[in-house]
């Protein structure tokens, strides 16, 4: 079982200490566990009942109502809010919460609302990249599981993919040609798939080869087409050898008219020696500059 302190509460939660202890001692809402040795500690349940309690008061429920709710009555009108289809003051922890008892449509209702009224670029800056931030929060301290992490990253990658398939593709004459992919063993598919979905709603030619690919296969795509651009995010160890080493073999595979763009945590924290032929993006969404003529991006080159 995981155990919280107040602290870990509140950090999860965004609910300050010192009201979690008048909601215990004025409210009797929550009752906190105690160790043998008298040290007061909180459990998963509690943590779902804080965040119940949470998303309710901030939307309009006072807690001395919320107090006289049964269990049954919170949970049942914390998930009526989260399918009201207009924004509310806190739809993180209403997705939050969602993702912890596996509530598909809530969290679904909640993301396309947000992607109807604002699009997918507001979506994932505003909600969805604070949520996998909090969510990074919860997996470390051990309050979400394996189920929970895979649950929500199916979710994402299929409104993602949905949002990609909805675009009308029409590609701008002389928009470069980009090739996305990710090398064996990298995790970040759903960063990979946003960047298509910007790309393409750019109106920018994208062939999409996806995950675990080998140097091999994008060598045999380079030759089977002349690409402007080829990207991918190095995040994790690479299987196929050291940073630099992947980073040569890369950029001598490509024709001279070809770039190569290369971002991701590897990428950032090292010293590295890039070929004329090798860009760094430093943000993700700087690849969408690339749309401009070469000549101007000289600049944006780390020697």
């Amino acid at each position: 079982m995981v155990v919280y302190s107040i602290k870990d509460i509140e950090k999860l939660t965004g609910v300050k200490a010192h009201t979690i202890r008048i909601w215990e001692k004025r409210y009797n809402i929550i009752a906190p566990k105690r160790t043998k040795t008298n040290i007061r500690y909180y459990d998963e349940q509690d943590l779902k009942l804080v965040m119940n309690i949470a998303l309710l008061n901030g939307n309009g429920y006072k807690i001395s109502k919320i107090a006289k709710l049964s269990l049954e009555e919170r949970e049942k009108i914390a998930a009526s809010i989260a399918r009201v289809g207009k924004e509310f003051e806190n739809q993180i922890d209403a997705i939050t919460y969602a993702i912890l008892n596996l509530e598909e449509q809530n969290i679904n209702l909640i993301l396309m609302q947000n992607i109807r009224q604002q699009g997918l670029k507001y979506t994932m800056t505003n909600l969805v990249y604070p949520l996998l931030e909090k969510m990074g929060i919860m997996w470390v301290s051990g309050s979400i599981s394996e189920v929970h992490e895979r649950f929500v990253t199916n979710l994402l990658r299929n409104t993602i993919v949905h949002e990609i398939r909805s675009l009308n593709e029409k590609r701008e004459k002389d928009r470069p040609k980009f090739l996305l992919y990710l090398p064996l063993g990298q995790s970040h598919e759903l960063s990979l798939l946003y960047m298509h979905f910007l790309l393409l709603n750019n109106g920018n030619d994208v062939t999409m080869m996806g995950i675990e690919c080998s140097l091999s296969s994008v060598g045999e795509a380079m030759q089977l087409k002349e690409f402007d651009y080829v990207f991918t995010i190095l995040n994790d160890k690479l299987q196929e050898g050291e940073v630099q080493t992947y980073i040569n073999t890369l950029s001598s595979m490509a024709s001279k008219e070809t770039q190569i763009a290369l971002t991701g945590y590897q990428m950032l924290t090292q010293t590295l020696e890039l070929n004329d032929n090798v860009l760094l993006v430093k943000n993700m969404e700087d690849i969408l500059e690339l749309k401009v003529p070469k000549e101007q991006l000289q600049n944006n080159r780390v020697k």
